[in-house]
């Protein structure tokens, strides 16, 4: 079988995804990399946003059929 698309490109550099780590890194530092602190803070910014969040119910739970071995 051939590998999956996403196998081909694991050696090439993603500069979108080490720039999203950078901003992630100094947003950590800047509060010490204390969780509480960045949880605080990232609840305060959802809050100033004025968006509106959806909470969606949750799916109903589908039961699957399992093979029993013998």
């Amino acid at each position: 079988m051939a590998p999956s698309d996403d196998r081909l490109n694991d050696d090439l550099p993603d500069h979108i995804v080490d720039e999203i780590r950078d901003v992630r890194s100094a947003h950590a530092a800047s509060f010490g990399f204390d969780i509480a602190r960045i949880v605080a803070d990232m609840k305060a910014k959802d809050a100033a946003s004025g968006d509106r969040l959806v909470s969606l119910p949750p799916k109903p739970v589908r039961h699957r059929r399992v093979a029993v071995k013998e």
